[in-house]
């Protein structure tokens, strides 16, 4: 039977209705558990690391306060794949279609009363679970699409590195010219020292066009093919540095067209928020929007993740713990990363100036949080397609 194995946690309020739901889904799934204890469902969650969650309190807000707090205990479901099921009564059951519309939870069961529709349950627990296989089986192709756009980053570090190879072989060979004129110089000021006053009287000198012939030869035999050598030497890294580039042209194409088919297929995003809770929101709505979504909570991660990524658009909180999202956003524009990807700001202030200095920093737009769905969505959309 498909999806035997699954793990199934419910998390209620009353041990009645908890024991009641787990009876319901046991047939079919026997690794279902239950836990109404308030000090210890944090510890099952962990242990049991359900692929399903189904929240049975009796009121929705509730439900809202028990996950929004496991998010900010638990160091397992910020990494666990999983779904979850809210179960309403039929005066809640507007704000539970609510609640799952802004992807807060995935779907909703009209459980009390539980008189017309008794599969309705387990129905709703083989949908979750088929979803969540269905979205397992897209992560191969996520990856990859991550690893197409790290190489991108690496083209633009190998294009940065063979600059500076450049330069640097140019210096090495524009140091031995200098070198060479200036050893040149000095023989040829200690020839003229020495016949001039016999380098303050130290030597007498009795021939002078054999003292000149002297550091003539000294020059042409030994010094000067020293420091050629020096010279010729940097010729095979400034050669090496001028082709490098044709040399990689193929492979570089290849590399391109692969970031420019994961970009066309499914754009990635960058989430800069240290709210765990809102980070998983906005992951799971544009997930579903199939969009690749990275999420990190400080600044000094974000600058991390951008040096071997490149994502197509940043969400970013105007607050930081180290930071702040306008700061952040100067930074990548005008420091090492010279940035074009878009930068919508997601704040709560919604301040004129705040708004003022996000553009001049080099935001595209604003979300204001609580953010509405439709709307987020909309202008993701707007600046992924400029």
């Amino acid at each position: 039977m498909k999806h035997k194995e699954a793990r199934i946690l419910v998390v209620g309020d009353n041990a009645v209705d908890a024991e009641q739901v787990c009876g319901m889904l046991r047939g079919r799934y026997p690794h279902t558990e239950a836990t109404t204890d308030p000090t210890k469902s944090d510890a099952v969650f962990d242990r049991l690391k359900p692929q399903l969650l189904v929240l049975a309190f009796k009121s929705l807000e509730a439900c809202e306060r028990f996950y929004l707090g496991l998010y900010r205990r638990s160091e397992v479901i910020q990494s666990l794949a999983h779904r979850t099921l809210l179960l309403c009564d039929k005066e809640s059951v507007h704000r539970a279609f609510d609640l799952c519309m802004q992807e807060v939870f995935d779907d909703y069961v009209l459980f009390w009363p539980l008189v017309h529709d008794a599969r309705r349950l387990p129905m709703s627990a083989h949908l979750a679970l088929c979803a969540l296989d269905q979205e397992q089986a897209l992560e191969p192709l996520s990856e990859l699409a991550t690893l197409a756009r790290r190489a991108e980053a690496l083209e633009e570090q190998l294009a940065q590195q063979v600059k500076l190879g450049r330069v640097h072989a140019q210096n090495a060979q524009s140091s031995a010219r200098m070198a060479q004129a200036s050893v040149s110089r000095a023989m040829g000021g200690l020839s003229e020292r020495i016949l001039a006053n016999g380098l303050d009287n130290a030597l007498t000198v009795r021939d002078a066009s054999r003292v000149k012939q002297a550091f003539g030869n000294l020059q042409r035999e030994s010094l000067i093919p020293t420091l050629e050598q020096v010279v010729r030497a940097a010729q095979p890294v400034q050669d090496w540095v001028d082709t490098i580039t044709s040399e990689l042209a193929e492979p570089l194409r290849a590399t391109q067209a692969m970031v420019h088919r994961a970009k066309r297929s499914r754009p990635q995003l960058l989430v800069v928020d240290d709210d765990v809770f809102m980070r998983r929101l906005l992951k799971q709505l544009l997930t579903s929007e199939q969009y690749d979504v990275e999420g990190v909570g400080t600044a000094a991660d974000a600058q991390l993740f951008l040096t071997k990524n490149r994502p197509d658009l940043i969400l970013m909180d105007v607050l930081l713990p180290d930071s702040n999202g306008i700061l952040l956003t100067r930074e990548l524009k005008a420091g090492q990363f010279h940035m074009n990807t878009p930068v919508i700001m997601l704040t709560g202030q919604t301040e004129k100036q705040v708004i003022v200095e996000s553009r001049k920093a080099g935001a595209v737009g604003f979300v204001a949080k609580p953010f509405n769905r439709d709307i987020l969505l909309r202008k993701v959309a707007q600046h992924l397609a400029h």
